[in-house]
Parts: structure tokens; C-alpha cells; sequence
């Protein structure tokens, strides 16, 4: 069965010709690009194959040219489409480092015992990303060395250091 994890999400179209913007959800921008293929999905449920035509950077934004894709209509048309690779083409990570995919899901519970819902989405806010966490209310978490303490994806939590009042 394929695992596809999501690296990016089509913003816009750019020109007339079919190219796309794309938000990269990588550490380095440069890194969607290197795939050869993109898996793009409306909900994550059905991947469709897309062969890369050609890509480059523009600030914090890869504009990309995928093959079927040829005027500005038919990329507007993918605008909201999140752009997935399917997990077996990726490294491996060293230990203790894991993909953003690895973490949505997991619960996050403090060192007392209070568990802050689910992680919904990880923001990259420049100095350090973010912990999206989702129940009755929204929590925002660093992850940070010091606030994160331990991931477990087994068990599928993660222990924080981190006041259930914040």
C-alpha cells in the first residue's frame, strides 16, 4: 500500500502557460523539486501521478511545471491541492529526527498527565516550528528540544514540558 507524505500544497497558478505555486512544507525549498513525480490530492483520500516537467524557486515559493497541466485555467483548477511523495522515495531519517506526516495525529500530553488533543498541522514560523493542537480548544506548542521531551510513535504521543494554561 502506498504512504504518501505531504510536502506541499498548490497555492496559485503562475502565467498563462499552466505553471503552478507551490507552498513547500520541507526544511529546505529546494527539496520538492528534486522528485521527479508529484502525487497531487483534493483530501488525501485518491492520489493522482503527475510527472514533473520542470521547477525553480522564487523566494519561499517553487514554481512548478507538471505534465496534463497547460494553461492557467488547469492550474487554477489544482489550486488547494496538497502534493505528496510517496514515503518509500524518501531517506531515511537519522534517529530522532522524523517527517511533519509522522507527527499529525499524535495526542500531546504534558509531564502531569494533561493531554492537549491532537496535532492537527506543524507552522514553520522562521525561529523554530510550531505544534498545531486540536481539541476543545487550539493550543499552539514549540517544538523545541526543552518543550518536546519524547516522541513515541508507537504509542502515538508525544510528552511536552509545557503548562496546560498557556
Amino acid at each position: 500500500m502506498n504512504e504518501f507524505v505531504v510536502m506541499g500544497k498548490v497555492v496559485g497558478s503562475h502565467g498563462i502557460k499552466g505553471w503552478l505555486k507551490i507552498q513547500p512544507f520541507t526544511e529546505e525549498i529546494k527539496t520538492l523539486g528534486k522528485f521527479p513525480s508529484w502525487f497531487l490530492s483534493k483530501d488525501e483520500g485518491e492520489w493522482k501521478e503527475f510527472n514533473v516537467e520542470s521547477s525553480s524557486i522564487q523566494g519561499r515559493t517553487v514554481l512548478s511545471k507538471i505534465e496534463h497541466v497547460n494553461d492557467r485555467n488547469e492550474a487554477d483548477r489544482l489550486r488547494g491541492f496538497l502534493i505528496g511523495i510517496n514515503k518509500i522515495n524518501l531517506p531515511a531519517l537519522e534517529k530522532g529526527k522524523y517527517y511533519w506526516s509522522d507527527l499529525i495525529g499524535l495526542e500531546v500530553i504534558n509531564q502531569i498527565g494533561f493531554n492537549f488533543g491532537v496535532i492537527d498541522s506543524i507552522m514553520e514560523t522562521g525561529s523554530n516550528d510550531v505544534l498545531v493542537i486540536k481539541d476543545e480548544k487550539e493550543t499552539l506548542i514549540p517544538y523545541l528540544d526543552n518543550v518536546v521531551l519524547k516522541i513515541d510513535l508507537e504509542k502515538k504521543n508525544i510528552l511536552v514540558d509545557w503548562d496546560e494554561n498557556f
